[in-house]
């Protein structure tokens, strides 16, 4: 028992566990029974999924010492490039899926190559690309939402269809998925090893043992704003619809799920496993809020508190660490 226990306490994914165990039995006991129902469930996965595939990307891009603030935005100009793409040049929608993943995947590739190369803090130099592809974005859409007309066929089904008898929908499943790829490449590819020390003392230990700086960064720039895209198909082709605002403030809330899951603000220390949970939790909260009657301006609020527990227990939890305790 006493090992299972030191176990659980070792992994940074327990505090976010337990947290979010606690949340559903508060909004099971205030909603008088309604939270742990099939609609409720259904809605927490439709608000965690996206947010999720979005924090994944985010927390491997932190790991690396890095931040993305244009996610949000990339993961607007996806769908919309991929709705394009599908009604007015008749594209099949596997393919548009793929090409406009692809367009996002290379703003990651520049984001990088001005973090890197140029020397642009990456703060900096994906804020200034944000506000680049919002009007990318609002020129393309032209004020107006985009829409699939034809949400039939497999691509369709595959990747924004409702996993029958279940309340769960395909989007949800690409977010798991995707997670756990991502933490088998954290935690057993070389790739993986080369993430951790390219985000410690700013590369220097990664440089002194021949870690390629330069290739780690640029292929977790690449990643972050992939999923991000993927994020964005994967909603419009469930929803139907989108438009520039989708996604919205995603960049903010990828990074609060991180953290929320255990994500170090400092780099080298994260969690794929805890991002997912961290995301579940922001869902599982604007979905228990709305079932209880609070008010929506309660819900932003909540988030900032959430966010600074999180981050002053995960600093006490680095020191606990660095003084060997548990």
């Amino acid at each position: 028992m006493t090992r299972i226990v030191g176990w659980l306490f070792n992994h940074r994914e327990t505090g976010p566990l337990i947290g979010l165990a606690a949340l559903g039995i508060a909004f099971q006991l205030a909603s008088g029974g309604k939270f742990f129902t099939q609609p409720q469930m259904s809605a927490v996965a439709a608000l965690s999924s996206s947010v999720g595939m979005v924090a994944l990307g985010v927390t491997i891009l932190m790991i690396n010492g890095e931040f993305d603030l244009s996610v949000s935005q990339t993961f607007a100009l996806a769908p919309i490039a991929m709705a394009i793409l599908v009604s007015e040049y008749e594209w099949s929608l596997s393919v548009a899926f793929v090409t406009a993943v692809a367009i996002v995947s290379m703003i990651g590739l520049l984001n990088g190559m001005l973090t890197v190369l140029a020397g642009i803090p990456s703060f900096i130099a994906t804020l200034g690309m944000l506000f680049i592809v919002q009007s990318v974005n609002r020129k393309l859409a032209g004020g107006t939402p985009v829409e699939l007309f034809d949400e039939s066929g497999w691509a369709a089904t595959l990747l924004g269809g409702e996993i029958q008898d279940t309340p769960l929908t395909a989007p949800l499943f690409w977010m798991l998925a995707a997670g756990g790829w991502l933490w088998f490449v954290l935690e057993r590819t070389r790739h993986g090893n080369a993430t951790r020390a390219v985000g410690h003392e700013q590369g220097m230990v990664a440089r002194a043992m021949g870690v390629s700086v330069l290739r780690t960064k640029l292929v977790n720039f690449v990643i972050c704003a992939g999923l991000a895209g993927v994020a964005g198909c994967l909603q419009l082709v469930n929803f139907g619809s989108s438009s520039v605002n989708a996604g919205r403030d995603y960049n903010l809330m990828a990074i609060v799920a991180a953290v929320i899951g255990g994500t170090s603000l400092f780099g080298v220390r994260g969690t794929i496993i805890g991002s997912i949970v961290g995301a579940i939790l922001l869902g599982t909260l604007k979905s228990g809020l709305v079932l209880i009657g609070t008010k929506g301006e309660y819900y932003a609020g909540l988030i900032g508190v959430l966010l600074l527990a999180a981050a002053v227990v995960n600093q006490w939890a680095e020191s606990v660490r660095d003084r060997g305790g548990r």
